[in-house]
């Protein structure tokens, strides 16, 4: 769902010290990370690092950005400073332990001419010995598949991000170290490193510190790197950073469940407001309704409240353990919800539950509103009744808080959308709950739901997001998750949607650096709240108390909206083998033609020509966003795996698709790309133009 009023609506709106650490020698990361003999490690406390000094922030992240705190899982805490923070408040980062699992590992190196990384289709340079960059597992020796890139929206050298994008999610509370070496300036010159890391490297004085405290760190940086292959003379620039522990990113949402269930242990209480049954008009829409649906009923249920106010712009309420409590004053809010009953569970026997995610920053009413009316067919022809209500933080609702948020320039007000992201889960968890039990069991409405079948499907935001609902919820075994990926720093400015809220920041944050900095910021926060902090447990390590799953995952090859980078790593991060549909390998996922149990990735071509390799968005031709869903062979493929655990792959001409596939099991519709200049692949590359964006 765009919004293309809100820059026009916005203009309006417009007119360190040092602190040693780690005293046994354990590299302050959790699970060890030792030194091999080595002098105990220490680290300053900084605001800004001079390995860096042209960037306060750079590299990042970085451990000389936390604490000691005995009282984590880590053993570190955060603890920015306003100058790292760009002089925002730092208060909601500062309760992490530790950095993102997802997000870019990034630095400055000055004049870095373009050209000289493989890029997100050259995965097995970053592993090979002549790797200009490396990320290690300090604690396992392993190498982490990555791609390196610079960030081609830049206009000059002077503006240029150098970021490390791990092709896997990092594991919790775990040591890394990231290095770079061989690299050029535009000059075709080797880049100096900054006085500070020739003085760590070459073992000369320094009148800083800071890095006088680094010393020991760096003898065993170098050493690991060392054990790599990796020249210490030649490399440009090296540091490490700790993840973040599992608890500090799923601990808050796990709570907040738990305490609602127990408080809704005798039944969630919900309330019918209004129910149709006809569907006048001819738009296709509402023809679809009319032929497929017996009722749409429109209600309210209750859920704890743990926000001061159920409304936008609300934060979180936290007790004195540091978790989230029941707001006192105001313990109950009444969350709108909607059902879709088909006529087949009135004409034939009761349907199976579907909870639906929608879209980016949309409603629940997503699923009567598509224009050809794809959803109420299918619901009739495969007997699912549709359920949903709003993921609040991340809804219709939300969308002028976060955009007069972001035009403020005070991101750490965008903490409300976080927070709320955790009420809005818990709600989707507990509609749920509420349709298996209570709704089924309605005198009038429940003869036509089967309470003991239930299932998820999400398809862009709603697919993403869907993975945090599929760990979370112990109510389903299956769900579907379309044309999904992760993590949001990642998915961003590989997106269309965002450049509307990108052309925001860059009202306050004009130097591009700044602006891949803020959004690697947020990804600390939305580790909470995506799928970079839960997909990891829906197939393996459940949450406590909660069930393992499965799911379907597909994309669109091109898409404008999501990134297929992004949904392979979702992928790999499932661990899930790739469905093939005759289309093309996707590194680190087994190649399977079906499957009889478990998980799957697949993929749909339209005749797009391909994505940029960049870090812009595809904007050429048609997006195809919408398309896979409303293939035949798709919504059947759907029905199978939800109710039965299979993955076949239906793509094959004579399908009751009007743009049937051109070859047996190859899952490709060019008719409907919508190029209408011959695009080839070349053109999309010609959009990772520096400036262009």
């Amino acid at each position: 769902m765009k919004r293309t009023w809100l820059i026009p609506a916005l203009a309006v709106f417009f007119f360190g010290c040092s602190e040693t650490s780690d005293p046994d020698g354990t590299g302050g990361a959790g699970g060890g990370g030792g030194t091999g003999g080595i002098a105990p490690i220490t680290y300053p406390l900084l605001d800004c690092d001079p390995l860096v000094p042209d960037f306060c922030g750079y590299p990042f992240p970085s451990n000389v950005y936390t604490i000691e705190d005995s009282s984590t899982p880590t053993g570190r805490r955060v603890s920015f400073g306003s100058g790292l923070m760009l002089g925002n408040d730092p208060a909601p980062w500062n309760k992490s332990d530790g950095f993102s699992a997802g997000s870019p590992v990034m630095t400055y190196l000055p004049g870095i001419a373009l050209g000289q990384f493989g890029g997100p289709e050259n995965i097995d340079e970053s592993l090979s010995d002549t790797s200009p960059s490396i990320l290690l597992n300090a604690e396992s020796g392993e190498l982490v598949p990555h791609f390196a890139e610079i960030d081609i929206r830049a206009p000059t050298a002077e503006q240029r991000s150098t970021m490390i994008r791990p092709v896997v999610r990092l594991q919790d509370n775990t040591r890394y170290i990231v290095a770079f070496r061989g690299l050029r300036n535009e000059a075709d010159e080797p880049i100096e490193p900054s006085e500070g890391f020739v003085a760590l490297r070459d073992g000369t004085s320094s009148a800083d510190d800071s890095i006088e405290a680094r010393r020991a760190l760096y003898d065993d940086i170098f050493t690991r790197l060392a054990d790599e292959g990796w020249d210490r003379s030649e490399i440009q620039i090296a540091w490490d950073f700790n993840t973040a522990s599992d608890a500090n990113n799923t601990a808050w949402l796990v709570h907040m469940r738990d305490t609602a269930f127990a408080l809704v242990e005798s039944g969630i209480e919900y309330t019918i407001d209004t129910v149709e049954t006809e569907f006048p008009g001819d738009e296709p829409r509402q023809v679809a309704l009319r032929e497929n649906i017996a009722f749409r009923i429109f209600g309210t249920f209750r859920a704890p409240l743990f926000m001061t106010s159920a409304g936008a712009g609300s934060v979180l309420v936290f007790g004195d353990d540091g978790l989230p409590a029941i707001n006192e004053a105001t313990p109950w809010a009444d969350v709108p919800f909607e059902v879709m009953i088909p006529k087949s569970a009135t004409a034939q026997s009761p349907a199976a539950i579907i909870e639906y995610g929608h879209g980016l920053l949309g409603e629940k009413e997503q699923i009567h509103s598509p224009g050809d009316g794809h959803f109420s067919t299918f619901m009739n022809e495969y007997n699912y009744a549709f359920c949903a209500t709003d993921l609040i933080g991340m809804s219709d609702s939300d969308f002028e808080t976060i955009g007069l948020t972001l035009a403020g320039g005070n991101i750490s007000n965008l903490q409300t959308m976080f927070d709320r992201l955790h009420q809005g889960f818990l709600n989707y968890v507990l509609l749920m709950r509420m349709m298996k039990t209570q709704f089924a069991n309605d005198p009038t409405y429940g003869p036509y739901i089967k309470g003991d079948e239930a299932y998820y499907y999400g398809i862009s935001q709603g697919g993403i997001m869907g993975s945090v609902f599929m760990a979370l919820s112990p109510d389903v075994e299956r769900g579907a998750l379309g044309v999904m990926g992760q993590p949001y720093s990642m998915l961003l400015f590989r997106s269309v949607d965002f450049n509307q809220f990108l052309d925001v920041i860059k009202m306050t944050y004009t130097d591009f650096r700044e602006q891949q900095f803020v959004v690697s910021l947020f990804q600390m926060l939305w580790d909470r709240v995506e799928p970079n902090g839960y997909t990891h447990h829906i197939r393996e390590n459940p949450l406590p108390a909660t069930n393992t799953k499965e799911v379907l995952t597909r994309v669109a090859i091109g898409d404008h909206q999501v990134t297929t980078y992004a949904g392979h790593i979702m992928a790999r991060t499932l661990n899930a083998p790739h469905l093939t549909t005759g289309l093309r390998e996707i590194w680190g996922l087994t190649p399977v033609t079906s499957t009889t149990s478990g998980s799957f990735y697949t993929e749909y071509d339209f005749g797009v020509p391909g994505e940029p390799l960049c870090n812009v968005p595809m904007s050429l031709c048609e997006d195809p966003h919408e398309y896979p869903r409303r293939r035949e062979a798709a919504r059947k493929q759907l029905d199978e795996f939800l109710r039965n655990g299979t993955g076949t792959n239906h793509c094959a001409p004579g399908d009751a698709d009007v743009h049937q596939a051109t070859g047996a099991g190859v899952c490709s519709y060019p008719s409907l790309s919508g190029c209408t200049m011959g695009e080839t692949p070349e053109d999309t590359q010609a959009l990772c133009t520096p400036g262009s964006q």
